[in-house]
């Protein structure tokens, strides 16, 4: 179905074949999870390319359509016999997942064949999720939100940054994740003023810091992401004005998430807020970013026309971030729905005092 929906796409646009070599656009299309394929789409009959390693596993789940090419020993030896089948005088490539490298050496070696830049379509189609996909976001959502409330029971004054990042990953993974999204951020104190701040080996928690914890999981294929920040045992008073700036811009911004806005009125809800209470220059990322297969992907939720739609699933992550002081961002995860939106992630934006 994501294949015919592909090829739809690229024969309005005229770019076929087309070869997808970004391993997670070859897992969409195929379901194929290993670490060695390609796939070369065409209107009547596509061609997935692999080693011996992975012949039975991927003879197995190929979708109808689908033929299996053995690479015995060169991908591009092996790659020219399939378009010289194909009767292929062009072939379009995904421009963001070739090197140049590579595509000097295919110029060298497939005499014959035109190399056309073909945009990033599996990427651009990839922004409208499925009801499966929606299903296993929205369980990453909530395994991450369970995380969430299991970290304001445990964290006290004393605990490392390193400490809490350790439970975090034990805890995706006692509940069926096989991995975090990525490394989490655990910033407290000073350290919360760097968006992407490296967590500490070293760094204690103390009684009157601000925690960030920016953090999601890996759950079949599917990523979660969010951000929420606490303070520890007490609240100094210009972070609590700050937590209250961005959660006013940041809840802002959800609401005005539906189908038709365009992402830059949608970056400016927020953005607007925080200007206006005299941090704009404190606000320096995007608003956010599309979340699914991969943590970061399209569309970016920043200035531009783009406009969202339905069964998009998007970040809204404001921030305001004082060096020396320390910083403050949330985050949820949000689908854009047929009359509006749902927010997948249901963590309490509350002031949260912990330990």
């Amino acid at each position: 179905m994501r294949l015919r929906k592909l090829i739809r796409v690229l024969q309005s646009k005229g770019p076929l074949p087309y070869l997808v070599t970004d391993l997670v656009n070859v897992r969409y299309l195929t379901g194929f999870t290993g670490s060695y394929a390609s796939l070369v789409v065409d209107r009547g009959r596509s061609y997935f390319i692999s080693d011996s390693r992975y012949e039975e596993y991927a003879r197995s789940i190929m979708p109808k359509g689908v033929e299996f090419v053995l690479q015995k020993v060169d991908f591009l030896d092996t790659l020219k016999s399939v378009l010289k089948t194909m009767g292929a005088r062009e072939l379009y490539l995904e421009e963001h997942s070739t090197p140049f490298s590579v595509y000097r050496n295919m110029k060298r070696n497939l005499k014959g064949v035109k190399l056309q830049p073909g945009g990033d379509e599996v990427n651009a189609v990839r922004m409208i999720k499925d009801e499966d996909e929606i299903a296993v976001l929205r369980q990453a959502a909530n395994i991450t939100d369970g995380c969430v409330e299991h970290l304001k029971k445990i964290i006290r004054p004393g605990d490392g940054e390193w400490d809490i990042a350790t439970e975090i990953e034990h805890f995706y993974r006692r509940h069926g994740c096989r991995k975090s999204s990525f490394d989490c951020i655990i910033a407290s104190g000073p350290g919360s003023s760097m968006p992407h701040y490296a967590t500490s080996m070293e760094k204690k928690v103390r009684a009157g810091e601000v925690i960030l914890i920016d953090m999601g999981c890996e759950y079949h294929g599917y990523n979660s992401d969010l951000t929420r920040t606490m303070f520890v045992s007490s609240i100094d008073p210009a972070l609590e004005r700050i937590y209250r700036i961005v959660r006013e811009a940041q809840e802002a911004a959800v609401r005005a998430v539906r189908p038709g806005i365009t992402t830059g009125k949608l970056d400016a809800v927020a953005r607007d807020i925080i200007t206006e209470a005299g941090y704009g220059d404190r606000f320096g990322h995007s608003l956010g970013h599309g979340i699914g297969m991969e943590v970061h992907e399209l569309p970016a939720i920043k200035p531009g026309d783009l406009k969202l739609k339905k069964n998009m699933a998007i970040t809204i992550e404001p921030g305001i971030y004082v060096p020396g002081a320390g910083g403050v961002r949330i985050e949820d995860m949000v689908l854009v729905t047929a009359k509006g939106h749902e927010v997948l992630t249901k963590s309490s934006k509350d002031i949260i005092v912990i330990g």
